[in-house]
């Protein structure tokens, strides 16, 4: 439960958004993950007082400014009106798993190719994953039977992952792994699964492995010299 801080409206009014309207919402507070890391933003519904806002992304500007984008279904939205914002589950929890997926991937990666595997870009969306990383070499039949059958027998044993806010410095010192080009602030968010990735990220993740079910590789293709790519669905 929140209040509408500002509304943006293609029209140019900003102080109310009519049904039918597309209109580009900013709370005081929200549940709704902004588009950043590679994860998609959420979706979902915001509803007020006679009016409903289906939400269809959510895009979180340089600034931490989260803005919900989307479109009135029914009713008028003001500025300053109470709202009551829902994200979408079921795509959540999509998302979730394929996110999880996505840092078990890569420390499999290294485990079976080596040291010198690093992310240079991802796609984590309800769908699907997409992994980029660096390796200069096509990836064999076998290997890649090989590294599928490992990531899943990281989902099979069901480990926790577990999510702590600490000091860069701290998590430096602990291991986790940060990407060259990410900017990071003083206190960072570490996602750990035991044993096995031990990442700085601030996407959305399962509580534990066996919550994937399955994480089944689709393609593994070369998109530059020294890039292969990896897609996977769970």
């Amino acid at each position: 439960d929140s209040d509408i801080l500002a509304l943006i409206v293609e029209a140019g009014h900003n102080a109310q958004a009519e049904a039918g309207e597309e209109v580009e919402v900013v709370t005081q507070a929200t549940p709704f993950y902004g588009e950043s890391g590679g994860q998609v933003g959420d979706a979902g519904v915001i509803v007020g007082g006679g009016w409903r806002l289906r939400v269809f992304n959510t895009q979180k500007l340089p600034n931490d400014l989260i803005v919900h984008q989307g479109k009135v279904e029914k009713g008028t939205v003001r500025v300053n009106d109470p709202a009551h914002l829902s994200v979408d589950a079921p795509r959540r929890r999509r998302i979730m798993r394929h996110h999880t997926a996505t840092h078990l991937l890569q420390a499999v990666l290294r485990r079976h190719l080596g040291d010198h595997v690093k992310q240079s870009g991802s796609l984590v969306e309800p769908e699907r994953l997409r992994f980029d990383f660096t390796h200069y070499q096509a990836i064999s039949p076998g290997e890649l039977e090989a590294i599928e059958l490992d990531l899943n027998d990281s989902v099979a044993a069901n480990l926790p992952v577990h999510t702590d806010q600490m000091s860069m410095d701290q998590a430096l010192k602990s291991g986790a792994t940060a990407l060259f080009e990410e900017k990071y602030g003083d206190n960072v968010r570490v996602v750990a699964i035991p044993e096995v990735s031990q990442e700085l990220c601030g996407g959305t993740h399962v509580e534990r492995t066996g919550d994937l079910g399955l994480c089944k590789i689709t393609t593994e293709t070369s998109i530059a010299a020294g890039i292969r790519r990896i897609e996977a669905v769970c």
